[in-house]
């Protein structure tokens, strides 16, 4: 598979997929995905994607909560 911004080739691995839905961020790993090898753009087929739209917007049992830190730079710098 090629990839759609740069033609580079693309092959098989697993990623972290992060996304904020509804002022949370959720995090999914070990995702399959085609990732491209020149410019690293990750391309998750839609039979996936559909699983992972399913587990943002919580139609998915949620296995375990994590607090992490955060900080608005605006306020830090």
């Amino acid at each position: 598979m090629r990839c759609a911004f740069c033609k580079g080739d693309t092959e098989e691995r697993v990623i972290r997929y992060v996304q904020e839905f509804d002022g949370r961020v959720v995090i999914i790993e070990n995702v399959p995905a085609q990732v491209c090898t020149q410019c690293g753009e990750q391309l998750i087929r839609p039979e996936i994607a559909e699983k992972v739209q399913k587990i943002v917007w919580g139609e998915v049992p949620q296995p375990k909560t994590v607090e992490v830190d955060s900080y608005n730079f605006a306020e830090v710098a």
